[in-house]
């Protein structure tokens, strides 16, 4: 009977769990909680791997950039500021940086030899200083002064695709638009970005 009142009350913490945030749970992660970080894991794991599939388009590598990102989250949660965005928005940009990292460390050792990365997908398959820097340095607010000088679809493309993770085909959903429209808001967005003095003063701070 007390085995059966145990579990009850595992079941209900759990339950109980699955009702935080995602800021609540990477702080109760500060204390090692082990359910807050299976939930984490559930929620984020696949979004995680997806971009590992976007930057390193290799499956192998994408499930090790699971497991690291979340080794470093686990050991790492007190890194978390919620002043400065959001649970999922931190996630994602660990995972970006960790990916790039990644990346960088398989050219150097021709990891791709042979491979036309450029078929591979058709973001984030070349070198872009901007698109690593807006995946994994740059914040969502750090990023609103430059945002606010494109149109409303650019932006709202960008930041879902940076900062929420999305693909295309998402983002396409979400918004309501054609494949070709989102893929189209999303170039002429970065071209913008390019010409930004806003992202030139970033990149210096950064520097």
């Amino acid at each position: 009977m007390a085995k059966l009142f145990g579990e009850d009350a595992q079941s209900r913490r759990l339950l109980d769990d699955a009702e935080l945030s995602d800021e609540q749970a990477i702080l109760r992660l500060c204390k090692q909680d082990k359910n807050a970080f299976q939930l984490l894991f559930s929620r984020f794991s696949s979004l995680v791997f997806s971009i590992g599939l976007r930057v390193l388009h290799d499956q192998g590598e994408s499930e090790e950039l699971v497991q690291d990102v979340f080794l470093h989250l686990y050991k790492k949660a007190n890194l978390f500021d919620p002043g400065k965005g959001s649970g999922k928005g931190w996630i994602v940009q660990i995972a970006y940086h960790r990916a790039f990292d990644r990346r960088s460390f398989l050219l150097r050792r021709n990891f791709y030899a042979g491979t036309d990365l450029e078929a591979a997908g058709d973001t984030l398959s070349g070198d872009s200083d901007l698109e690593r820097e807006v995946g994994a340095k740059l914040t969502l607010e750090q990023m609103r002064p430059a945002f606010a000088e494109l149109s409303e679809k650019q932006r709202k493309t960008l930041e879902l695709f940076f900062f929420e993770g999305l693909e295309f085909e998402d983002i396409a959903e979400r918004l309501g638009e054609p494949l070709g429209n989102v893929r189209h808001h999303y170039y002429r967005g970065l071209e913008k970005l390019r010409k930004s003095t806003i992202i030139e003063k970033l990149r210096d701070i950064k520097r």
